[in-house]
C-alpha cells in the first residue's frame, strides 16, 4: 500500500476541497456560458410567443346587393407548412380547408370584422408554426387579384406589435409595420 506524504503540509482535506471546488467551476461555467446564449438570442432573436393580428375595415366593404355593409369573417390559421394553402382555391378553403390542409394546421381561429370597424386577434403561437395564413370570406372576394388571402411568415412577425391587416373591397392588404 503506498502512502502519500506532503511535503509543503497540505492536507488531504484541503486537496479534496480544491478538486471538488475546480471541478463544480466546470459545471458554473456551463451554466453560465448557457445563460450568456439564452440572454444573446433573446436579444438578437425575437421570440413570438402570442401573435398578434389587428383588422380594420371601412363602411363600404363586403356589401350586399342593396349596398348594405356586412360583417366579415377572417380565418386565421398557423401552418407548418404553406404549399397546400398556396394551391388550394377560395372555394375549397371555405368549404373543405381541414381536409385540404390537415397536415399543415397547428391552430385556427375565426374573427369576425363589423363594417368601419376593428378587430384584434392575440392568440398564443404554436412552436411548430412557420407561417400565419389569413383569409376573408367575402361575399365577393378578388378571385382575380388573389387578395382574398394574406399569408406571414413568422419572422414577418413582431413580439410586441401587432401586424395591421386593412380589409378592402374583396381583399386583404397587409399594412406596412410602425
Amino acid at each position: 500500500m503506498a502512502v502519500i506524504t506532503f511535503k509543503f503540509g497540505v492536507a488531504p482535506a484541503a486537496i479534496s476541497l480544491i478538486l471538488a471546488t475546480t471541478l463544480s467551476g466546470c459545471g458554473l461555467t456551463q451554466s453560465v456560458s448557457d445563460g450568456t446564449v439564452s440572454m444573446t438570442k433573446s436579444l438578437f432573436y425575437k421570440t413570438i410567443k402570442t401573435l398578434h393580428l389587428d383588422f380594420t375595415t371601412r363602411s363600404t366593404v363586403n356589401v350586399d346587393d342593396n349596398n348594405a355593409p356586412l360583417a366579415t369573417v377572417i380565418r386565421v390559421y398557423q401552418l407548418r407548412e404553406r404549399q397546400a394553402f398556396d394551391r388550394a382555391d377560395y372555394q375549397t378553403l371555405l368549404t373543405s380547408a381541414n381536409e385540404t390542409l390537415k397536415g399543415d394546421i397547428l391552430a385556427e381561429r375565426d374573427v369576425t370584422v363589423m363594417p368601419d370597424g376593428v378587430a384584434g386577434l392575440d392568440m398564443p403561437m404554436e412552436a411548430g408554426a412557420r407561417y400565419v395564413a389569413v383569409i376573408g370570406l367575402f361575399r365577393s372576394p378578388d378571385i382575380q387579384g388573389d387578395t382574398w388571402r394574406v399569408v406571414l411568415e413568422r419572422n414577418d412577425l413582431d413580439p410586441d406589435e401587432a401586424r395591421r391587416i386593412q380589409l378592402e373591397n374583396g381583399g386583404l392588404k397587409l399594412l406596412p409595420e410602425d
